[in-house]
Parts: C-alpha cells; sequence; structure tokens
C-alpha cells in the first residue's frame, strides 16, 4: 500500500524542431518543405523581408 509506485513515468517525446542555420553564411531558416530531387525549400529573414529558397540539404545543419 505505502511502496513505490510500479507506474512508469512516461518518455518526453523529443521535439523536432525547422529551425536549421546554412552553413555558408549561418542564417537561420525555417524549412517549409523538401523537393522530390533531395533539396530543400526554406524560408529566410532578411531584416523586414521573408524570402523562400532552395537549397541543397547538405548546405544546412540544426540551429
Amino acid at each position: 500500500m505505502f511502496g513505490k509506485s510500479k507506474r512508469k513515468t512516461p518518455a518526453t517525446p523529443t521535439v523536432q524542431s525547422d529551425q536549421y542555420r546554412l552553413k555558408a553564411t549561418g542564417q537561420r531558416v525555417t524549412i517549409l518543405g523538401r523537393t522530390s530531387d533531395g533539396a530543400v525549400k526554406v524560408a529566410m529573414d532578411n531584416g523586414r523581408i521573408l524570402r523562400e529558397d532552395i537549397v541543397s540539404a547538405r548546405d544546412i545543419t540544426p540551429a
């Protein structure tokens, strides 16, 4: 009755962020999607302008 609880605590899920950085410039980008040829569509914030671009998957690294 007063022993240890046999309930297991649920494992905390790992959060997968969509925040990455460009390897060449270090600029922070958000992944929007992937193309059929393996490239990645990203959005980047340049001041007040939001740009979209397609880069190679090898050109980004997790932030």
